[in-house]
């Protein structure tokens, strides 16, 4: 604990937003983009506050390379906090966390790999909840990705799963999924597929509307289309309108448009053709 403000200053965990660790530490900012040029964007006020408010230290430092334990602790350092006891058991990365015993002797009901369908740019995720939609109780789902799904842990979660990954080699993760007791309101069945789309409206008149700002994001990986969106969200002025042009339906994106109040609507143009259209309120 600091000499100075100790009565308030409080240890930074990897799962703390960036804007509740800018808010409280103004000058990490600095130290942020000391260990990243990926951090600089968040010079931009406006990045800074959109970004700041969707992404934990740990995935910020997932997204920029950067073990997310080194990260942590140089934070920490610069407020003079020097505690690291608990981050292994607060990281959203599930890597850095000791195997479960319920890994060592997990029964298998379902695995899926959905590394293909990542390098071919086809979105895995009707797939991964459809999957999981069998899983009963006690049993375990086994997932191989080319990365470490930190957003999907927070959509299973809420349905009562567990989870727990290592990294195998480039691009290839296995990740376990345990489920526990069925949380109060989830659905495992089906259904849940169709409550992950987005409302198909929006307010948005797409037949009359001109797009103020158009990218296209559909040769990118993740988590590259999240980024490059949102930082053209960032530009956009109260009324105008962002067209993204996208292979998939971006399933983690649209709770994070409904969380900063972001009008959209999703049109299938054809086979690997979507169109999203988003205004800013």
């Amino acid at each position: 604990m600091s000499t100075t403000g100790a009565a308030t200053t409080k240890t930074i965990t990897p799962n703390m937003k960036i804007a509740e660790v800018l808010k409280e530490h103004p000058e990490l900012l600095d130290v942020l983009v000391a260990q990243s040029p990926h951090f600089s964007r968040l010079k931009n006020p406006i990045l800074r506050r959109i970004h700041g408010r969707l992404v934990t230290v740990a995935q910020a430092a997932a997204v920029a390379g950067i073990d997310p334990i080194v990260l942590v602790r140089t934070l920490n350092t610069a407020i003079g906090q020097n505690s690291t006891e608990e981050f292994r058991f607060t990281l959203p990365s599930m890597a850095v966390t000791p195997e479960p015993a319920w890994v060592k002797g997990a029964q298998i009901a379902v695995s899926l790999d959905v590394r293909d369908d990542q390098r071919n740019h086809s979105d895995p995720f009707k797939r991964i909840m459809a999957a999981t939609s069998q899983i009963q109780e006690g049993q375990v789902f086994q997932l191989r990705n080319t990365f470490e799904p930190l957003p999907l842990y927070d959509v299973l979660g809420k349905q009562g799963f567990v989870a727990w990954a290592r990294k195998l080699g480039t691009e290839d993760w296995e990740i376990f999924f345990l489920k526990t007791a069925r949380t109060q309101g989830a659905k495992t069945d089906s259904g849940s597929i169709d409550q992950a789309r987005p409302a198909e409206d929006g307010g948005i008149d797409t037949t009359a509307a001109t797009a103020t700002i158009t990218i296209d994001v559909g040769e990118l990986t993740p988590p590259q289309p999240m980024i490059k969106i949102m930082d053209a969200l960032a530009s956009l002025k109260h009324g105008e309108t962002l067209l993204v042009h996208h292979q998939r339906r971006p399933a983690y994106l649209y709770p994070k448009l409904a969380e900063l109040g972001y009008k959209h609507k999703t049109i299938e143009k054809g086979p690997n053709q979507i169109e999203i259209y988003i205004r800013k309120a």
